[in-house]
């Protein structure tokens, strides 16, 4: 009889200690599940969005600030457009709109951003961030986006640092995300 009462108590602990693995599984699944049905759009970074910012920044403008040919890059009018929001080109264009005008085409035709396609909308932001003190705020130099933000299965993005040395102590950040419907 104590025979039996112990193999009983015995096989009553393997079920309580099943019962608390199944429980234990259970819950961590629950958890996975509520990460991967969460409504929130997944931010990543892109090399496509990347190399699409990166070579932005090079390529060659019709804005030329001193003589002609000397025209200016899109990294150089984002640090013309810093440093004096109404310089113009020697042609009598702002700085900045030229600025805003190439990259919104860059970016447009680059990414091909319409309803029917992958890319449904974009933000440009292009701000200074001073080095000197983390209590000064980031400094708006260009911001525009396309599209609207809604419905995205993801979001990805990069961003490109200019160095400023000699115009301030700090960095200007270019930062484009795109909402996208895969």
């Amino acid at each position: 009889m104590i025979k039996e009462l112990k193999i009983q108590k015995r096989a009553q602990h393997e079920i309580v200690g099943f019962v608390v693995i199944v429980l234990m599984v259970t819950i961590v699944g629950l958890i996975f599940l509520s990460f991967s049905i969460n409504k929130e759009p997944r931010r990543q970074n892109s090399v496509e969005i990347s190399k699409l910012l990166g070579a932005s920044m090079y390529y060659t403008t019709n804005c030329s600030t001193t003589f002609i040919p000397d025209y200016k890059n899109g990294q150089d009018l984002i640090k013309e457009c810093y440093k004096n929001s109404a310089n113009k080109c020697l042609n009598g264009e702002s700085v900045c709109s030229v600025l805003e005008t190439d990259l919104e085409n860059i970016i447009d035709n680059g990414l091909q951003v319409h309803p029917d396609s992958p890319n449904k909308a974009y933000k440009l932001n292009i701000y200074h961030r001073s080095l000197e003190s983390e209590n000064i705020a980031d400094e708006e130099i260009l911001k525009f986006e396309k599209g609207l933000f809604s419905n995205c299965t993801s979001q990805v993005g990069a961003s490109h640092s200019i160095d400023v040395s000699g115009l301030s102590v700090g960095i200007i950040n270019v930062e484009l995300l795109v909402c996208r419907n895969d």
